[in-house]
């Protein structure tokens, strides 16, 4: 039973590199339909108990920004009902502008994300960790 451990562990770099670019493109994939980011946080979550090192770095960074995602989402969700409610649509006036505000958020935010997948996926095929070294504080 040891030995099977053992050759599994083996192999599990390959395994945990594949599987890391996949949850990668899940991500990516959420750009164009909204459900993927789920699978591929699962995914990330199931992979992450038994990777370790760079890939293990990855998926905490993924899980990680699935978070910052939903809390972004939620933020300009929330952002953009308090517009609503002092502002609401078919009324004139300066207040409309207001609207801008959570939809630039969530397009900078959108922005932001898929750079740092990008540098991701650039930093696990290169075998480093998901961010340059500058911002590596932000993935640990």
């Amino acid at each position: 039973m040891s030995e099977f451990s053992r050759s599994s562990q083996g192999s599990s770099p390959v395994i945990g590199r594949s599987g890391v670019l996949i949850v990668y493109a899940l991500y990516i994939a959420r750009f164009f339909t909204g459900i993927s980011l789920l699978a591929g946080v699962i995914v990330a979550y199931l992979l992450r108990r038994s990777s370790v090192g760079v890939e293990r770095m990855h998926l905490n960074w993924l899980v990680r920004l699935f978070w910052y995602d939903v809390a972004f989402i939620i933020g300009s969700a929330a952002l953009f009902l308090a517009c609503f409610l002092t502002e609401p649509p078919g009324s004139s006036g300066p207040g409309q502008l207001l609207f801008l505000l959570p939809i630039g958020i969530f397009a900078i935010w959108n922005i932001v994300l898929l750079v740092s997948l990008v540098v991701g996926v650039r930093g696990i095929l290169a075998g480093s960790g998901p961010l340059p070294e500058r911002f590596r504080g932000l993935a640990e």
